[in-house]
């Protein structure tokens, strides 16, 4: 595999996972339809496979298996960004990424599917913003600001729905 083609694998993977978070934000949000919980599902399950072939791309391609260069590149871009050395990181997207795996299964083999509720809401959204600002380049916060104030009006309008309907 040339490098060209692995930092693309890598790119793509993590917007592949970040378009199904999306997707199952808006669905879930959105007017009931028939299939709404099959796409709810499958998208979670997929956003957190593409999730984890991401971790595995940059991990062999990016850092060569190593967990110090990991370190050190997380380090580096928390330092460009934020003026502050943050290597340990990169453990909390490997819990990030294996939480929302576990997440996604239990969901899969549960019978009903169950909102992602504030707290899962936050999360995703802390880690995608972070993941987007710190090692995206700078166009990415461009794409990513827009699906926030989507998120938080979608989110706003289906509260007020809900609340209309009580």
């Amino acid at each position: 595999m040339t490098l060209a083609l692995g930092w693309w694998l890598i790119r793509v993977t993590i917007w592949l996972a970040v378009a199904a978070w999306l997707l199952r934000v808006f669905v879930e949000a959105g007017r009931s339809i028939a299939s709404r919980d099959r796409v709810m599902r499958w998208s979670w399950l997929i956003g957190a496979l593409a999730g984890v072939a991401h971790v595995i791309a940059a991990m062999g391609i990016g850092h060569c298996w190593s967990l110090d260069n990991a370190m050190r590149h997380t380090a580096m871009e928390t330092r460009r960004v934020f003026d502050v050395e943050l290597p340990s990181s990169i453990f909390v997207n490997f819990a990030f990424v294996a939480w929302w795996l576990i997440d996604a299964v239990r969901e899969f083999r549960s019978r009903e599917v169950h909102p992602l509720g504030a707290v899962r809401h936050g999360v995703w959204l802390v880690m995608m913003l972070n993941g987007t600002v710190v090692f995206g380049p700078r166009y990415w916060t461009w794409i990513a600001v827009p699906c926030v104030i989507a998120f938080v009006i979608v989110k706003w309008r289906s509260r007020s729905r809900a609340g209309a309907g009580r």
